[in-house]
């Protein structure tokens, strides 16, 4: 199972597991995974209507013992769980600590690039410590809405996370976690157009619909509203191919050196 969670809300969580793991997963297994999404106020993965990587559900707070036989039994990674933020993650965290997590779950927690962002990871970090003893060997960070991936840009945009030698601060993940595991979600408008139409980048990049021949049968029959439609889409299909060669195949390199799926 892998679990996304964070105490402080708007970090990306949905971004990260809808957009992130849901595709990896899909790929590993080649079938589709159980979503489960916990979030008494909002329900962020119903954006997702067309998607068919995974089946969803949803689980209130008033049902989180049901967690516990999905963590004892889910020791391949077939479900992900989306937490809601504020008082969610933290019941959510308090009820896996009265069972444990049986070694069953991979954590990844979401951050933004605010100050306040890096400090609820801490929080929320500090929470997994009281739910296994060596929780960051089990723990992955997603730095959400990097403007570049590229190192460099990274460790200016990400301070909360890195830290700076010349910005003196107490609230960076290094400072509590040696070597952080981690990897950065580019921010990029395919991702907003993807939620649009109900799916994901990676499905738009796999979608074998030929959109440019679609445009051209379009022109001859003298539709030009159509022709202009089959042609965005065209648009669409080549950034959401970019977008999955640039970024998404280098995080599952990543999660593949992490995630051991039997």
């Amino acid at each position: 199972m892998i679990i996304i969670p964070q105490t402080k809300g708007g970090v990306g969580k949905s971004t990260v597991a809808m957009q992130v793991i849901a595709p990896y997963l899909y790929k590993k297994h080649g079938k589709p995974i159980t979503y489960i999404e916990i979030d008494d106020e909002n329900n962020d993965s119903q954006s997702f209507t067309r998607t068919e990587i995974v089946n969803k559900k949803m689980l209130s707070t008033n049902k989180l013992t049901q967690l516990d036989e999905l963590i004892l039994m889910d020791d391949n990674h077939q479900v992900i769980v989306d937490v809601g933020g504020n008082k969610t993650s933290t019941l959510v965290l308090d009820e896996i600590a009265k069972v444990g997590s049986f070694n069953n779950v991979k954590w990844i927690v979401p951050m933004g690039d605010g100050e306040l962002d890096g400090k609820n990871a801490i929080a929320t970090m500090k929470k997994l410590r009281k739910i296994e003893r060596n929780s960051t060997d089990n723990l992955f960070f997603a730095l959400n809405r990097a403007i570049s991936i590229e190192q460099d840009y990274l460790e200016e945009q990400f301070i909360n996370f890195f830290g700076h030698k010349y910005l003196g601060s107490d609230s960076t993940i290094t400072d509590f976690v040696k070597d952080p595991k981690y990897f950065a979600v580019k921010n990029d408008k395919v991702i907003t157009m993807s939620r649009y139409l109900g799916s994901t980048v990676w499905e738009m990049a796999h979608n074998n619909t030929d959109f440019a021949q679609k445009a051209v049968e379009a022109k001859e029959n003298g539709d030009r509203e159509a022709a202009l439609k089959y042609l965005f889409f065209r648009r669409l299909q080549t950034e959401a191919k970019d977008y999955v060669l640039n970024n998404l195949n280098g995080i599952f390199c990543t999660l593949d050196r992490w995630i051991d799926i039997k």
